[in-house]
């Protein structure tokens, strides 16, 4: 199925980034569908950890190097993603359904939460402030 064009942002690494984040959230739901599928579950976790990590730096270099009026508030919605996967991790060292459910059900609901508000919000942010750039070099 794939990321839904109603989640994207314009921002082409942004869309990217979520689109793989997305399609291996789908994955690990059809992986769940077929029985447990433990390695899956170890890849997802550990993908979370990294996109914590790596998407959301370059999304906060991005945010400071436009002056995003909205950088806290944003910021605090990725620490608590980041809380939420840690706590995950830290529960969840191995399979289970409950695990696998709970990252299907609650983390990826939050991820496209985000997207649809927050990085929405941003991605349009970044549009402007590109544009305004070009224009600048233009004139």
């Amino acid at each position: 199925m794939g990321l839904d064009k109603k989640y994207e942002t314009g921002i082409l690494w942004q869309d990217t980034q979520h689109r793989q984040l997305v399609d291996l959230m789908e994955k690990l739901s059809d992986s769940n569908a077929r029985e447990a599928d433990s390695k899956m579950f170890t890849y997802t976790t550990a993908f979370l950890a990294m996109y914590v990590t790596h998407h959301f730096n370059l999304e906060e270099q991005y945010m400071k190097a436009y002056g995003y009026p909205e950088l806290e508030f944003h910021l605090k919605e990725h620490q608590k993603y980041i809380d939420m996967v840690k706590t995950f991790r830290r529960d969840h060292t191995h399979f289970s359904g409950e695990g696998a459910l709970f990252l299907e059900k609650n983390i990826l609901k939050w991820i496209l939460d985000h997207i649809m508000d927050n990085d929405q919000k941003l991605g349009a942010f970044i549009r402007i402030e590109e544009r305004k750039r070009i224009l600048a070099q233009e004139g």
